[in-house]
């Protein structure tokens, strides 16, 4: 009896794009399945994209008769924005807030989780840190606006309500607090998917390992500090991009709670890149902005993967 394996076309023996034409042939089904999610992405994804980096060095704007090609001028005038100098600022600031969120908490808690027993007691918890995933990130930033409040604000009601009434102030409406007050937003800070990320690097941690630290004696926070901050640099590595890459391109939650302002506090390039497309019409100009990010979006993600590295490295 022919088995299924004995039965298939050997592939040929011949060097690599003969062997690689062959291999398509050979899973065309899966490729046909493949071919409009393919095509999908193209059209909209990649061609797009293309099309941004042409059209960062143009004039482009709607009703413009023909669009001329500028050069290096969108560039020029980007560095003389006083709007982009500003939003540099508080895009720093905003970075390190935000790494600084996607590295600490939730690994303090995916630790606090993986460290309870019974295991059915984990499950349980695990999931109901999990459960605000499902919750519209656009209905927790509204419901912080109105935490904020001046008059009716839980934040200032309750400094009233402590004697503290002297300091309720307008938090998003101040120069001098907004851009603390968006940092704040989400307190206590367990995102879910860098909790995710490092609750599945420590149970991917060899048993056999964990048991040897115990035999040694070592206490929790020595085996914390000598042995999962050290196996999980994968982990940190990654929520460092992911959190450097969501402050970059994030600006939503700004246009929805304070449009940049008071004045400038809490403006940021992408935030003008979505204004000088959508308000302004200058599509070009954001086009150069876009292109900009995302060149230093490329920068800061091929350099933490390059210098950051881990002696050890379990996969996850």
């Amino acid at each position: 009896m022919v088995t299924t394996q004995q039965a298939r076309v050997p592939w040929p023996r011949r060097g690599g794009l003969s062997l690689l034409w062959w291999s398509i042939y050979e899973h065309r089904i899966s490729y046909l399945f493949i071919l409009p999610v393919f095509a999908l992405t193209l059209v909209f994804s990649y061609y797009p994209a293309l099309a941004g980096l042409v059209y960062a060095f143009t004039d482009w704007q709607p009703g413009l008769d023909q669009i001329d090609f500028v050069g290096l001028q969108n560039f020029v005038t980007m560095v003389q924005d006083r709007y982009i100098q500003v939003g540099t600022q508080n895009l720093l600031i905003l970075l390190v807030a935000t790494i600084g969120k996607y590295l600490t908490v939730p690994f303090l808690v995916a630790e606090l989780i993986y460290q309870i027993r019974p295991y059915r007691a984990q499950y349980w918890l695990r999931t109901l840190f999990v459960t605000p995933l499902v919750m519209p990130t656009m209905a927790t930033i509204l419901l912080w606006q109105q935490i904020y409040h001046p008059s009716i604000g839980l934040v200032n009601n309750l400094l009233k309500a402590i004697g503290l009434g002297a300091l309720a102030r307008p938090w998003l409406g101040d120069p001098g607090t907004a851009l603390g007050a968006i940092i704040f937003i989400g307190f206590p800070w367990v995102v879910v998917l860098p909790f995710l990320i490092y609750l599945g690097g420590l149970m991917s941690i060899p048993a056999d390992v964990i048991d040897a630290a115990r035999v040694d004696g070592a206490t929790a926070l020595r085996r914390i500090w000598h042995i999962d901050f050290h196996l999980l640099v994968p982990q940190f590595r990654l929520c460092a991009v992911l959190g450097f890459i969501a402050q970059m391109q994030g600006f939503w939650y700004i246009l929805v709670l304070t449009g940049g302002g008071p004045l400038d506090a809490t403006y940021t390039p992408a935030l003008e890149m979505y204004y000088a497309a959508f308000r302004f019409g200058k599509y070009g100009y954001a086009s150069a902005i876009a292109l900009v990010l995302f060149i230093v979006i490329m920068i800061g993600t091929v350099l933490n993967f390059t210098l950051v590295k881990s002696s050890v490295e379990y996969e996850a």
